[in-house]
């Protein structure tokens, strides 16, 4: 029983590990994804103005 306990102890330990290396992961994805869409959207803009009618 003793074995078990140990080993439970490991599993929550490499879960949260997991948990914590996911969320970081994940969330530069998102920040990256944003950073991105937002240079879209200011190039957007920036070409637009630069195609004004004179």
């Amino acid at each position: 029983m003793k074995e078990y306990e140990n080993s439970k102890t490991a599993r929550r330990v490499a879960s949260i590990a997991y948990l914590l290396i996911m969320t970081f992961i994940l969330g530069g994805t998102y920040l990256s994804n944003q950073k991105k869409a937002e240079a879209k959207k200011e190039q957007a803009e920036a070409s637009a103005v630069t195609e004004l009618p004179k």
